[in-house]
C-alpha cells in the first residue's frame, strides 16, 4: 500500500450536510416523490429517444449531457470528461493483457436487447467480394437474369406458396396514391400487386401495376425503405395517371430504374391500397412470403449526403477478402484521420435502421443489395464491416482536443461515434435465429429486442414482427387493423400469460420516466408503442425470484382490464433515494451515490459495527444489481466500489469533505488506476442505476427499483415472475396499480417461495388494474 497523506476527515453527517448546503444554492436534492402526473410522451412516430451515456472516452460529459434537475448544477465545472486509454477487463477491473473496451456496458444501456453481451462472438458472415458500383443503378447482380422476363404480364400468375401464411406484417397507415386520380382494382385473396418500373425515357418515372397469382413465379425485387416525410413528395406516372409519392420512394424507384429494360418490384406504398384496412390486414399476412420469394431485396438508404459515397467506398475496402489484421488496423487509423469513419457514422445513423419493418424484411430475404445515392453494395459488406467495428472497438478513437470536433463526435440520438459504428447500422437488427428455441416465449424475446424500432402504426409493434416468429406463435395472431391498439396489446399479455405460465410480460410495463398515452392501458399491460430508456430487470440478469413456480392468475372481467395474480408479500418501501434520470452524466451517478449512501447510513447508525459492514457490502452489491465480478467477494467488491467513487469525488469535487469510510478507501491495495475509473463506473453501474432509485424497506432490507416507486408501495414476489415487483394500493380494497420491478438483495433466487413452501410465508391474491 502506498503511503499518502489523507485530507482532513469529516463525519458522515457533516460531509452530507455541507453537500446539502451547496445543493441548496441551486436546487434542493431531497428525495423527490414521483407524483402520478403526466408529461408529454414520445409515441412510435417519434424519433428514437436520446440515449444516455456517461463519459465515453472520446466525448466530454459537458458536451452532451443534460444533468438531472434534481442534481447539483454547481458541480458542473468539475465534471469534465477524460480520455480513457487504460487496460481493464470486462468489469473495468485492472488487467495486464487486455485492452479496455470503451462503451462495452452500452449494449444493455442504449441498444435493443439484441444480444446478452456487446461482443460479437462468432460472426458467420462470408467475406464479400464486392465493388462499389456507381451510375448503373439497376437491381442487384443477383436479379440481372430477371429483368428481361417482365414483358406484358398483366394476366400472368405468380406462383408463391401459401403455406404457413398466418398473420405476417407490414405497413404504415399513410396512403400515397390519390384515390380521386387512381383507383385500385381489388386484389384477389391469392394475388399480390407488382409494380413494373418502365425503362428510362424521360425524367418522369413511369410504372405499371399488375396483379399476379401464386400459381406461376415471376422474378421480382422486394423494396425495403423508410417512408420518410410523406409531405415531401414527387410526381410519378402509374398506369398513365400522375400521382405523388414520398421523396424516399421516388429515390428508391429512381435507383432501381434501368435505361433499357423494365424492372418488376414489390413496394408496399404502391402494391397495397393503404386506405383499405381489410386489404392491408390480408396483405400483411403475406409479407414473409413476399420477401422470401423475391429474387432479391433492395434496401434504399436514401440519397447521397454527408459523404455517403465516401462511406460506401470505405466499407468496400473493409470487406475485401482475406484482409490481414494489419491492413484493417491501417484502414481504421486512416479512417479516423481522413473522415471516412465519420462518413460511415452518418450512414449507420440514418432513419432506415430504426424502422421496425426492416427486421422481417432482412430476416426473410434470400439476397440483399443496399443502395445509397449512386452506389450499391451487398448486405454482406455492410455486415462484415459492422462486425469488424465491434471486434476493433479499441481502435475507434475519436478523441480530440478540439471542442468542436468533440461536439460533433455525437450522432443525433446521443450515441457516440464509436457506439454508432458498433451498435447501429446492421448491428441494430436483433439476432432472431437465436430465439427459435424459446417456444412461446420467443414472442416476448422479440418484442423486447425490437422495442426501440419505430413504426407509424402502434399496432405494427406486434404485426411488424410476426413475420419472424415460428408458425405456431404467428398463427395465434391475426393482423387486423380494425382492432384498437389497446385490444392488440392486451391480446399479447393474454397469450403470454396462458402459454408460458409466467408473469414476466407485466414487468415490461415501464412507467419511469412518466409518460402519457392515449391508449389507456391497464397498468400491467406494456405500451409497446412507447420506447423506454430502461429495461426490465428480468430480461438479462438470470434472476429467478419465484423459483420454478408457475403463475396463478386470471382476468376478472370480460374486457381483460383487471388481472388477479397470486404472490408473496415480503416487505414495503420505507424510504427512497433520488432517482437517476435517463438523461444523465457521470455527475448524476456521483451525486446519487452520495445521496443513497447518506440514506443507508441514517438507517444503520444505531447498528453494531459488524452489521454496518454487512449493510455497506449489501449496498455495493445492490448498485450493480448483484452482478459482482467473479474475481471478487462482497468485501473486496465494497472496497473497489468505495475506492473508485472516493477518488472520483476527490478529483472532481476536491472541496467536498468525505467521511472516514470513504477517506480510508482513497488508497487501497490493488487499486483501480485513475485512467480506468470512469470505465469501471460505466461497466458496472451504467444502465443498472439509470432510471432507478435506491430504497430501504420497513424491515431494513436494501433494494433498487423503478424511479416511479413511492414510500408505502408493497414488495411482492408473484408466482411465475423472475423478479419482485412493486404494487400500490389503489381503488377498491384489494386492487393495486403495477408500479414496476425491484431488486431486493437476498430475494432474487427463490428464497421467498422456499419460505412459503415451508409455511413461513403466506400466499396472497392481488387484483391489478
Amino acid at each position: 500500500m502506498t503511503n499518502t497523506q489523507k485530507p482532513d476527515k469529516a463525519s458522515p453527517k457533516s460531509g452530507f450536510n455541507r453537500l446539502s448546503s451547496i445543493w441548496n444554492r441551486k436546487k434542493p436534492v431531497e428525495p423527490v416523490e414521483v407524483k402520478n402526473q403526466v408529461t408529454n410522451s414520445d409515441h412510435s412516430l417519434s424519433r428514437a429517444p436520446r440515449v444516455p451515456e456517461i463519459g465515453l472516452n472520446e466525448v466530454s460529459a459537458e458536451q452532451h449531457w443534460v444533468p438531472s434537475p434534481t442534481l447539483v448544477q454547481a458541480f458542473k465545472p468539475w465534471l469534465g470528461d477524460r480520455v480513457d486509454n487504460s487496460r481493464t477487463d470486462d468489469n473495468g477491473l485492472p488487467a495486464q493483457d487486455e485492452q479496455p473496451r470503451p462503451g462495452s456496458w452500452h449494449t444493455e444501456l442504449a441498444m435493443p436487447e439484441i444480444r446478452e453481451t456487446p461482443e460479437i462472438d462468432s460472426p458467420k458472415v462470408d467475406t464479400p467480394e464486392a465493388e462499389t458500383q456507381k451510375a448503373a443503378l439497376g437491381p442487384s447482380l443477383d436479379v440481372q437474369d430477371a429483368k428481361d422476363k417482365t414483358q406484358d404480364t398483366r394476366d400472368t400468375n405468380l406462383a408463391v406458396s401459401t403455406t404457413d401464411l398466418s398473420r405476417e406484417s407490414w405497413v404504415s397507415s399513410s396512403s400515397n396514391l390519390d384515390e380521386r386520380a387512381y383507383q385500385y382494382r381489388p386484389v384477389e385473396q391469392d394475388s399480390i400487386r407488382l409494380v413494373r418500373i418502365l425503362p428510362e425515357r424521360k425524367t418522369m418515372i413511369k410504372c405499371e401495376i399488375i396483379h399476379a397469382r401464386y400459381e406461376e413465379a415471376l422474378p421480382y425485387v422486394a423494396v425495403s425503405y423508410t417512408w420518410g416525410d410523406i409531405g415531401d413528395s414527387r410526381r410519378i406516372e402509374v398506369d398513365g395517371v400522375l400521382i405523388r409519392v414520398p421523396v424516399s420512394l421516388h429515390g428508391a424507384l429512381q435507383a432501381l430504374r434501368q435505361r433499357q429494360e423494365s424492372v418488376l418490384v414489390w413496394v408496399d406504398a404502391l402494391s397495397i391500397n393503404q386506405k383499405d384496412r381489410d386489404e392491408r390486414s390480408q396483405q400483411v399476412q403475406l409479407m414473409p412470403v413476399i420477401y422470401s420469394q423475391a429474387e432479391s431485396v433492395a434496401i434504399w438508404l436514401g440519397p447521397e449526403e454527408n459523404d455517403s459515397t465516401k462511406a460506401v467506398e470505405f466499407l468496400e475496402k473493409m470487406s475485401a477478402p482475406d484482409s490481414p489484421n494489419d491492413h484493417i488496423s491501417r484502414l481504421l487509423a486512416s479512417g479516423n484521420a481522413n473522415g471516412d469513419l465519420l462518413a460511415v457514422v452518418s450512414l449507420f445513423a440514418r432513419d432506415y435502421w430504426r424502422r421496425l419493418w426492416v427486421v422481417q424484411e432482412v430476416f426473410n430475404a434470400k439476397t440483399i443489395t443496399i443502395y445509397c445515392g449512386p452506389t450499391k453494395l451487398p448486405w454482406s459488406a455492410y455486415q462484415y464491416a459492422s462486425i469488424i467495428f465491434g471486434q476493433r472497438r479499441g481502435e475507434l478513437n475519436f478523441a480530440s482536443n478540439d471542442p468542436e470536433r468533440r461536439r460533433l463526435a455525437m450522432s443525433p440520438e446521443q450515441f457516440s461515434y464509436a457506439q454508432t459504428l458498433i451498435y447501429q447500422g446492421p448491428s441494430s437488427l436483433p439476432d432472431i435465429a437465436s430465439y427459435k428455441t424459446e417456444g412461446e416465449e420467443v414472442l416476448l424475446q422479440v418484442l423486447r429486442a425490437c422495442r426501440r424500432k419505430l413504426a407509424s402504426d402502434p399496432r405494427d409493434k406486434l404485426y411488424g414482427i410476426l413475420g419472424v416468429l415460428p408458425g405456431a406463435v404467428r398463427s395465434e395472431f391475426h393482423a387486423d387493423y380494425n382492432l384498437s391498439v389497446r385490444d392488440v396489446y392486451i391480446e399479447v399479455v393474454d397469450f403470454l400469460l396462458k402459454t408460458t405460465e409466467k408473469l414476466d410480460v407485466i414487468c415490461e410495463a415501464i412507467h419511469f420516466p412518466v409518460h402519457t398515452s392515449s391508449i389507456n392501458l391497464p397498468s400491467f399491460v406494456p405500451d409497446w408503442s412507447h420506447v423506454p430508456q430502461t429495461t426490465a430487470l428480468g430480461s438479462k440478469y438470470g434472476f429467478s425470484a419465484a423459483g420454478s413456480s408457475k403463475a396463478i392468475c386470471k382476468f376478472r372481467d370480460e374486457r381483460l382490464n383487471r388481472l388477479e395474480i397470486s404472490g408473496i408479500e415480503i416487505d414495503a418501501i420505507w424510504s427512497k433515494g433520488v432517482a437517476v434520470e435517463t438523461l444523465c452524466n457521470l455527475g448524476d451517478y456521483l451525486m446519487a451515490f452520495l445521496h443513497w449512501r447518506a440514506i443507508l447510513l441514517q438507517h444503520i447508525e444505531d447498528r453494531p459495527e459488524n452489521d454496518k459492514q454487512l449493510a455497506e457490502e449489501c449496498f455495493a452489491a445492490t448498485l450493480c444489481l448483484g452482478q459482482i465480478p467473479s474475481k471478487c467477494n462482497r468485501r473486496r467488491w465494497l472496497t473497489l466500489c468505495y475506492h473508485v467513487f472516493a477518488n472520483l469525488f476527490r478529483d472532481r469535487l476536491p472541496h467536498l469533505p468525505l467521511d472516514d469510510k470513504l477517506l480510508d478507501h482513497l488508497v487501497i491495495e490493488g487499486d483501480v488506476k485513475p485512467e480506468v475509473r470512469r470505465h469501471f463506473i460505466q461497466t458496472n453501474f451504467g444502465d443498472r442505476m439509470m432510471g432507478r432509485c435506491f430504497c430501504v424497506t420497513q424491515k431494513r432490507r436494501i433494494g433498487m427499483g423503478t424511479g416511479f416507486m413511492l414510500s408505502g408501495d408493497i414488495v411482492v414476489i408473484p408466482l411465475g415472475c423472475s423478479t419482485p415487483v412493486l404494487l400500490r394500493a389503489e381503488g377498491t380494497q384489494g386492487e393495486y396499480r403495477f408500479v414496476g420491478d425491484v431488486f431486493i438483495d437476498g430475494y432474487m433466487q427463490g428464497k421467498a417461495v422456499e419460505q412459503w413452501q415451508a409455511g413461513k410465508r403466506e400466499l396472497n391474491k392481488y387484483v391489478l388494474h
